[in-house]
């Protein structure tokens, strides 16, 4: 699992976005949300407003943007593998 702090993750393809989950009050309890989720590779966790927002697509699908008083991470499973179905 990689952490960036301070940052957030904006995908290049919309359609990877999975679900946003509020009331999350921990970059862990992100993680675990994530890590449950089968198709979640990496998950934005967002503190000041307790929102944890999972996607299916891994960094470099995207940018990882520094976020200043937001207390907001970054979270990723790099080595997750999901299965599509395809």
């Amino acid at each position: 699992m990689i952490v960036y702090k301070d940052a957030r993750f904006d995908p290049t393809n919309v359609e990877t976005h999975l679900i946003d989950i509020f009331s999350i009050k921990t970059k862990n309890a992100c993680a675990c949300q994530c890590y449950a989720n089968s198709l979640c590779i990496t998950g934005n966790f967002i503190g000041i407003n307790q929102t944890c927002i999972l996607f299916s697509a891994y960094l470099q699908e995207g940018q990882v943007q520094m976020m200043i008083d937001n207390n907001a991470s970054v979270i990723s499973f790099p080595d997750r593998t999901i299965n599509t179905g395809k």
